[in-house]
């Protein structure tokens, strides 16, 4: 779909313009119980995407769009309204909400092409300071951001997200062979559990730590360590932690 567009550049990708091509008219409205919604008539073009007027940042309202245009282009419920909000954008794993984690995993990709994405992770240092930098120059949340990076970076990493204290769902690169297990509550080891225990993004847990990969891998011994890094979305009450391993 984006080579088809002539795209070089990330500031070229306008979700708006590009849901358009796709047979979907944006429209920003003022919804009540959710955040964007599809309504798509089989047969019948443009289908019409509303998206809540006062989302923000512009990164959310961007994925927001790009979310709804998975739905309709995988063909989810055909002729049936979707409706979506944060629950829905934050289904990052297949059993969790299958169709959501799909509309997820064709947002992050429509937004972060691997032909634009890929060249700027040559020679970068696992940390959240680079996904924040992709971020920002790709208009995309830092969760999305996140999991390209675990997926494109060529590094031995897995994103984790947390909430209430124990593991949601992570998300390993391809050569990450270690097991963290969903549903694990966080060990008093890790850094990440400083939110859960203090209620605020302390400055350890965000900078960069090592601990013992027992910390958070599932039959590790306690003589290796892992790298660590944490950032707090507090309008979820989670947190995202990059773990990576050097060799």
């Amino acid at each position: 779909m984006i080579g088809s567009l002539k795209i070089k550049h990330p500031s070229d990708i306008s979700i708006e313009n590009i849901a358009w091509t796709q047979g979907a008219l944006v429209v920003e409205a003022g919804l009540r119980g959710c955040d964007a919604r599809l309504v798509c008539t089989p047969g019948v073009r443009p289908a019409i995407l509303r998206v809540k007027n006062s989302l923000s940042p512009p990164g959310k309202k961007r994925f927001a769009i790009a979310h709804e245009l998975g739905h309709l282009k995988l063909s989810h419920n055909p002729g049936e309204p979707t409706e979506c909000a944060d629950e829905e954008f934050h289904a990052w794993y297949k059993d969790q909400r299958h169709q959501e984690a799909e509309a997820n995993i064709f947002a992050a990709e429509l937004l972060m092409p691997e032909s634009l994405f890929s060249p700027r992770l040559e020679n970068s240092v696992p940390s959240f300071e680079t996904i924040e930098s992709l971020a920002s120059e790709f208009q995309t949340t830092l969760t999305a951001t996140a999991i390209r990076y675990v997926q494109l970076s060529g590094q031995k990493c897995a994103i984790v997200c947390t909430k209430a204290g124990e593991v949601l769902w992570s998300w390993p690169s391809s050569d990450f062979h270690h097991w963290i297990k969903r549903g694990k509550k966080l060990k008093a080891s890790t850094y990440a559990v400083d939110f859960f225990e203090k209620r605020l993004a302390t400055q350890q847990m965000q900078e960069v730590q090592e601990v013992t990969r027992d910390s958070w891998i599932e039959g590790e011994s306690m003589q290796d360590t892992i790298k660590e890094q944490s950032r707090v979305l507090f309008s979820y009450g989670s947190v995202l932690t990059l773990l990576w391993i050097d060799y």
